[in-house]
Parts: C-alpha cells; structure tokens; sequence
C-alpha cells in the first residue's frame, strides 16, 4: 500500500482570552487577534527511541481594548502530537504551568502565562514535550527507522530538525533545506498549511524468520527478513504468511509456482500508491514496515498472479486484492478500506482501467487500485468465483478463449511457467463468457474497455454470433483454428468472413461424406486436420477435390467390381486375381488418408475387371486348342498303332 496521505489536524495556535475584571470597570472583552512566532526544533534520538519537541513562542497581544474595557490573554494554547509526554514550558523567570487535554478532538497544549497579556505586550516562553517510539506507522523512532509529522506552530513560524549522521532521510508534504547538519523549512507564513511526514533510514541489519509451508503444488521454503530492532514485524508476517499460502493457492486454484525460496523483507514506504507493487521482484517481496497485513496477502498473491500470468495491469492488481480479501476473511485480517466507496471518491480521476496508466499521480493511483479490485468483486458477483478460477486454470493450461468449457486444463506442474497466452482484459472477457455463457460485454464496457473497444463491441457480438453457428454446424470437428485465433485477437470482420467460408465448405463435407457412406468409405482423419488448420480455405478445397474424386472413382470401380457379369469375365476370373482384394486395400489406404496407394489399388482392382473378359476369352481358346491338341496326339497314336497291328 502506498504512504498514507498527510492529513493534518488543527495546527494553528489555538489561543483564550483569560479576562479579569477590576472593580470600576466594565467587564473585558473578547480578544480577537494576535500573533505568535514560533521557532520549533525536533531532536531525534533513535538509541532513546525519543523525539524532543521544543517551540520557542514570542506571543503578541494585538487586540486593542475597547472602550471601557480591556483585551487580556492570560494562557495559550497549541496544538501539539497526540503522542505528546512529558510536557513543560518555562519563561526566563522559570516554570510555567502547562496541561496537554484533547479538546474538540484535538491534543491541546494550554500554557498558563506568568500574568495576563495586555495590548500590544508580548510574552516570550518555550513549550517543550517528547514523542517516543510507538506501534503507530508514523511515529517511529527507532535505530533502524525513523518516521514522524513535523509541523509548525503559531501565526508564523520555522521548523529545524535534528537527525544523527548517517540516515537516509526523505521529506514527503512540505520541503525542508538540509543546512548546518540540519533541516530547516525557512520562513513558514501560514504554519497552518505547513505539514511534513520525515523518514530516516539508516542501512539495515536484519533478522530472519524461516519456515516450511506445504502447499499442494510443492513446499514454500519462506523466509522473513525484518529489522534487527522490529522482531514483531518478523514472527507476525511469517505466521501470517504461513497460513496465508494454502489459502491463496486454492482461491486461484493454481498450483504453487516452484520459484526457489520465497523472501518477504519489511522495508521502508515508497512514494507509489496502491499496494506497493513496484517493490516485489521475482525472488523477493519488499512490504514497507507501516503497511497493514492485507499489503502481505495482496503482495504474496502475485506470486501466483505475476505480470507474465496477467499482463492487463488492472486486472493483475483487482485480482491480487480480490484473492487477498477473500483470504483476509478466513484469517481476520481487517480490510484497508471498502474499494467501491474508496473508487467513488476518487472518481475525479476516474478512467478506463483498460487504459490505466503507467506512473500517474497520487489520485489516479488510488482510483486504478480501488476500481479494479471493485470489479473485480462486481465480476465474481455476476459469474462466480469457480468461473474465475476456472479462467486462470485455463490459462495456465494454455487453453485458448474460445476452446470450448468442457476441455479439461492440463496445467503443468511448475505453476510458474509462463503461459502460451496470458491473460489480458479482452482474453478474460472472452474465456469468462466462454466459461459460463454470460455475456458480460455492457459490464465491461462501464469502467474496463478502452473506447475503442467499446465501440468493436457490436462487431464482436455478430462475430461470436457466426462462430456459434459454425461451432454447430461443424459439431465435433470444431472451429478451424484460424478462426478461434482471429476471434480472440479481435478480427471480427476475419472471423465473419472465414466462418462464411468454412460454412460452405462444411456443406461440401457433407454431401462428400454422404457419398463415403453410400460407398463404404470412412473419412480420413486428414480430410478434418486440413479443415481444422486451414478452415475452408484454398487447402481445404483441395483436400475435398481430392477426396471426392477417389471416393467416385472408388464407387465406379465398386460397381464395376459387384456389378453381373458375361460368361467370358466369369470365365477370366476363375482361379485368377480377385478385384475385391484390391478393392478393400483401397478401402483402408483411403480410411488411413493415404489417397495415392488408394488410387492404385483401386486402379489395379479397375485392371482386373476390365481385363477378365479377355481372360475368359483366352482361356477358352486354349481349352479349345488343348483339345484340338489332345486330338491330334491321339489320332496320331491311332495310326501308328494301325501301322504295327497290319498283316504283312
């Protein structure tokens, strides 16, 4: 969470006219005006774990006495810390009188004056009091760390601070000079106005504070390192975070990401806004010491929601603070504040969280923030938070927008790994409606979409529309591939134009596997890959053209081969090649996708059948010319027995 605003309470001078009345005289009037110049100085001892405060006063009476009567201040009164101890005040006669009392909700220092102020007389003493360390995140005094609100006092004034050698300071609010060893402010003219939070840092010495957390994506080697002097901090975010992490991993549903030894090291605030997320890095977590326990939860949820997992700013940060605030409910921890109600009054900065961007000021920062974790809840209001968890397991299964809902995620064991498409505001819109069939595009539209992609909302709509019916029609083939990428990178006159080219060819595919049935053929697995890559494009038409043409050369030859056939083909085919035997082999080399065996073997069993007449042909002339052959032999063994059998 960033530094929290400077909001400061009274700082003027509060001042009492203590009247008296003198036997003669009317009762004094009210005082009206008066000036007090101040000269304050804070001495920081970080060893002691103090701050002296000392404000040297020079208070003017500058009410003239009205007629009959007299102005008198008889006491002053500041405003000082609420944290004030030990005030005292004194003049150069000595002690003065001082009580500190909040009044009107304000820490009031009242100092009763040596005698009453009359007009024009001026009354010089110094206020001292300490501040000393506390559990408050902007009154810090320790070795490690200072933090505290300087301010000025009086009607005008200057403000010097002391700190030791060796520290680190930064001044946020009103500047300071750094002159002498010291900071000084100058001439302050309204001390009312003047405010500054100090913070000094001096290199830290760390204490660490380990554990073991199993979690059901592996085990978190968690190290804590806090400031030697702030060992609370270092026990309190090792148990927090320990409990924490079994909590985060089943809100994303994600495994935990195996990204080494997870460090968590306290620091001291930036400037940023938010939730601090310019201090994290891939190895190390840096929470600045003031943040509250929902910063840790929000930080720790990055682990999981990284800026390589979500690249959509808003959507990163309103998802790390959801899964952190549904977490913080099941380990009371307090919520920093409402997001909706914190997004509504910064709404002078509104914008569209699409568009938020990088290094705004102070107001657009605390917008971004609260706006995106307000959606957020508002989208798992509408949805769910299984659909959103369902979302980013897609994701990390690298499942496309719109693969359909029933696909199961395989997500890698190692959570960390980067996925093929991360996630982004347009990809969340789309696998949310592809997740739950709720269109959610006027939702978006309010607060989250640029308005140029507000107004590509209606061209989406009619591309998802040509999808659906493709997906129908295509049944369990599917959506060419191309076309699921062109609708999720939102080419939506693409998509209108390749799905009306996919849908025709789908009418060819069917009148072509219409005609396989008739002829015994089953479908290629090739003929739904190439429509599957290439959709109904120039490739797919190929492959069509190809297959009809074997599937009707198949079916000719199929009819030729079981057709009836003459005497001389039976004839031919008697103990001869079968057509059928080829015929079949072209049967399975089609259903394997292989179209060129299948077209010779379909041309082998067109070989056989055209060739079995002639067969049949041949061979009754050589039975004829066998017989013909058989006769001659025998009538030639006739005669020459003839010849041996005759009478001499």
């Amino acid at each position: 969470m960033p530094r929290r605003s400077l909001v400061a309470a009274l700082l003027v001078a509060i001042t009492s006219l203590g009247v008296a009345a003198v036997p003669g005289l009317p009762s004094p009037a009210a005082a009206a005006e008066y000036t007090m110049d101040t000269a304050a100085s804070y001495t920081v001892d970080p060893d002691a774990g103090t701050i002296e405060v000392r404000v040297t006063v020079t208070f003017t009476n500058t009410t003239p006495d009205p007629d009959g009567q007299f102005s008198l201040f008889d006491e002053v009164k500041l405003a000082v810390h609420d944290a004030a101890r030990d005030a005292r005040a004194g003049d150069r006669d000595g002690d003065l009188d001082v009580a500190v009392e909040v009044e009107n909700g304000v820490n009031v220092a009242t100092v009763a004056l040596r005698e009453g102020l009359r007009y024009e007389d001026t009354a010089k003493f110094t206020l001292v009091y300490e501040l000393a360390d506390s559990d408050d995140p902007q009154l810090r005094v320790r070795p490690s760390v200072v933090v505290f609100p300087a301010w000025s006092f009086g009607t005008s004034g200057e403000v010097r601070i002391a700190i030791p050698p060796g520290y680190e300071v930064r001044v946020d609010g009103d500047g300071l000079t750094e002159a002498g060893g010291a900071f000084v402010s100058g001439a302050i003219e309204d001390p009312s106005r003047w405010l500054a939070l100090v913070t000094a840092v001096e290199p830290a010495e760390y204490t660490t504070f380990d554990a073991t957390v199993p979690l059901g994506g592996g085990t978190a080697d968690l190290s804590v390192r806090a400031f030697a002097d702030d060992q609370a901090w270092g026990e309190a975010t090792r148990d927090l975070v320990s409990a924490a992490l079994p909590l985060i991993e089943a809100e994303t549903g994600l495994p935990y990401p195996r990204i080494g030894q997870l460090v968590i090291t306290e620091a001291v605030a930036s400037d940023s806004t938010g939730f601090g997320e310019g201090g994290q890095s891939s190895t190390e977590i840096v929470v600045a010491f003031d943040q509250p326990d929902f910063t840790v939860l929000h930080q720790v949820a990055h682990v999981w929601l990284s800026d390589t997992f979500v690249t959509s700013r808003w959507l990163r940060e309103g998802l790390a603070s959801h899964v952190a605030a549904r977490v913080a409910a099941e380990l009371d921890v307090d919520l920093p504040y409402d997001p909706a109600e914190r997004a509504a009054d910064a709404n002078d900065a509104a914008f569209r969280l699409d568009a938020w961007p990088a290094g705004g000021d102070s107001r657009t920062e605390t917008y971004g923030y609260a706006r995106s974790w307000s959606f957020l809840d508002q989208v798992a209001d509408a949805v769910g938070d299984d659909a959103i968890r369902a979302v980013l397991a897609r994701v990390a299964g690298s499942i496309g927008s719109y693969q359909p809902a029933t696909v199961e995620p395989d997500i890698p064991v190692d959570g960390a790994a980067t996925p093929a498409l991360p996630l982004t505001t347009r990809s969340f819109l789309d696998h949310l409606e592809t997740v739950t069939g709720t269109d959610l595009g006027e939702l978006f539209a309010a607060r989250v979409l640029t308005e140029e992609d507000v107004a590509l909302l209606p061209d989406r709509a009619a591309a998802r529309a040509s999808f659906a019916e493709l997906e129908a029609a295509a049944g369990t083939w599917g959506v060419p591939d191309p076309l699921a990428g062109a609708l999720t990178a939102w080419e939506f006159p693409t998509v209108i134009e390749q799905a009306e080219v996919a849908a025709a060819w789908l009418d060819e595919r069917d009148a072509l596997l219409d005609d396989m049935r008739a002829a015994g053929l089953s479908a290629p697995d090739r003929l739904q890959q190439v429509y599957r890559s290439h959709g109904g494009g120039a490739e797919a038409v190929a492959e069509i053209v190809a297959e009809r043409s074997v599937v009707e050369r198949y079916a000719a030859t199929a009819a030729q081969v079981n057709a009836e056939r003459s005497f001389l083909e039976r004839l031919g085919l008697i103990g001869g090649a079968d057509p059928q035997v080829p015929l079949n082999l072209a049967n399975g080399q089609f259903a394997d996708g292989n179209l060129h065996d299948a077209v010779d073997s379909i041309g082998e069993a067109e070989r056989i059948v055209a060739s079995a007449a002639t067969s049949g042909i041949v061979r009754i002339a050589s039975a004829l010319l066998l017989a013909l052959l058989v006769l001659g032999v025998a009538v030639l063994l006739v005669r020459r027995r003839s010849s041996y059998t005759a009478p001499r």
